[in-house]
């Protein structure tokens, strides 16, 4: 290791921590699904939920059956499996379905839109409901969602209708309040609750089918709603789901447009604004749309049913544009698609509820993740001839790939009194210096620098070593993530820097 030894007043010691932006990255790999596997369930499959409940950390599925009058719940068993069909009956007619622990004893519930109302089914907390309870809502429920809509910290309920959208508020001991009902555009399989406005209040957004739009009913944070404003979408929106597509910190939207074959694509703008629809050619009859990175390149991508197909079409970019990944088989007329981590392995699979074959379909996420192998190095060199005589800090990280760098952060502290100065493009907070870079293609590199002047050192030896603490894609070598630069304080004008 070359020795670097100047003269110099006194000696100051710096770290610091470097973080690597984040931008939008393709997928470096192919998207890929193991073949579906299919499982029954009751008659008609309307929706299907994921959740753990009986607590073995296993996903398990729940499915509303529509005309069976039942759901269906099929315990995971492991490596993605699921056992065999325990039913229950939750009422007549139940057509959607949210998980949400309402009674607040640490269990999973479900609650379901059933003809009539809201149906309560406490989980047991071993895969089991007990004794189920209706509360009374305007007729013709479709989708239901469950969140936090009054920030009281307990779980609401909200129901789309034909004519609008029902608000039922929990009381956190399993029972719902009155609904109060909100007008909007009709018929949404879908129920989006979301701080679309971006004043940190919950707001909802639902398809139309009826009204080739969607609707957005801005929360006032006390479980009331605003009137519906509506931006178009193509035909027939019969499910919504929202993400940030785009990557600009803003909610965005998407529709499955039944009549048109497409999906619809509405960015926000802010201030519970959207733009203008984009439509993406899907096929015959979007029924579904859901949103998860399925490619794991860190950024949202669409899954849509294709109920006139039998298959589902993934799509993604990750910059408010997307092109086709993938057309993936399903059973007969898939109508709801979901996505989960049915396998726990922290990638998200797809599940479709088949209306005309009675079952549901699993896809499990097999396509490989994104890695970035980062190499960190430090050198620290003593610099003369300044009004201020310092050493000078130089961070380098290079990515050896496989894949882009997003993100990432190199992290190293300061010894006790030491400052540092001449921060170009860095940030100091105590003893922690923070330096942004851009992203790293492939066999790139960057380098950051900053200065410490020598102050009130006595004489001996200080190390200051760099490590990656975060980065994204994954590090899949972690032998390199860490450089350690070495000074010594010789006399009291020599410095020796290694």
């Amino acid at each position: 290791m070359t020795t670097r030894v100047r003269v110099l007043s006194v000696l100051a010691i710096a770290a610091t921590t470097l973080a690597v932006t984040a931008v939008p990255a393709s997928a470096a790999n192919p998207i890929t699904f193991a073949p579906r596997v299919d499982y029954s369930t009751g008659n008609h499959p309307e929706a299907v939920i994921d959740a753990d409940l009986n607590g073995d950390g296993k996903t398990d599925l729940v499915t509303a059956d529509r005309y069976q009058w039942e759901l269906t719940v099929l315990l995971g068993a492991g490596a993605g499996t699921l056992g065999a069909r325990a039913s229950v009956f939750p009422g007549e007619e139940p057509t959607g379905l949210a998980a949400a622990d309402f009674n607040r004893d640490g269990k999973t519930d479900v609650a379901v839109t059933v003809a009539g109302g809201v149906s309560i089914m406490p989980g047991n907390g071993d895969g089991t409901f007990g004794v189920r309870t209706v509360f009374p809502a305007s007729g013709g429920a479709e989708g239901i969602a469950a969140g936090d809509v009054n920030g009281d910290g307990k779980a609401d309920a909200v129901i789309s209708r034909p004519t609008g959208v029902t608000v039922l508020l929990g009381a956190g001991d399993g029972t719902l309040g009155a609904g109060v009902d909100f007008p909007a555009g009709g018929y949404s399989r879908g129920v989006v609750l979301s701080d679309l406005t971006g004043d940190g209040k919950t707001d909802i957004a639902i398809g139309g089918f009826f009204t080739g739009a969607v609707s957005v009913l801005a929360g006032n944070g006390d479980g009331t709603f605003g009137a519906a404003t509506q931006f178009p979408t193509g035909a027939n929106p019969i499910d919504i789901a929202a993400g940030d597509f785009d990557g600009d910190g803003k909610t965005d939207l998407a529709t499955a447009d039944y009549g048109a074959g497409t999906a619809s694509v509405l960015l926000g703008a802010g201030g519970g604004v959207f733009g203008a629809p984009t439509a993406l050619p899907i096929g015959l009859n979007p029924f579904g749309v859901a949103v998860a990175d399925l490619d794991l390149d860190g950024d949202h991508d669409l899954a849509v049913s294709v109920s006139g197909a039998d298959s589902v079409a993934v799509l993604g970019n990750g910059d408010g544009t997307f092109v086709p990944a993938d057309s993936l088989g399903t059973g007969t007329t898939p109508t709801e698609v979901h996505t989960g981590d049915v396998d726990n392995d922290g990638r998200p699979d797809l599940v479709t509820t088949n209306r005309f074959s009675d079952g549901i379909s699993v896809l499990l996420n097999r396509t490989v993740p994104p890695a970035s192998d980062l190499s960190v190095g430090i050198k620290a060199t003593p610099r003369l001839g300044l009004l201020v005589p310092a050493i000078e800090y130089a961070i380098t990280v290079r990515n050896a790939g496989p894949d882009p760098l997003r993100t990432g952060t190199v992290t190293a502290t300061l010894p006790s009194r030491m400052k540092a100065t001449a921060l170009s493009g860095c940030t100091a907070a105590g003893q922690t210096v923070t330096c942004p870079v851009g992203a790293l293609a492939v066999g790139a590199s960057t380098t950051r620098k900053f200065q410490v002047p020598v102050h009130l050192l006595t004489l001996g030896t200080y190390h200051v070593t760099a490590q990656r603490t975060t980065s994204a894609p994954a590090d899949p070598n972690t032998a390199n993530d860490k450089a350690k630069a070495t000074c010594s304080l010789i006399g009291n004008i020599i410095v020796s820097c290694q």
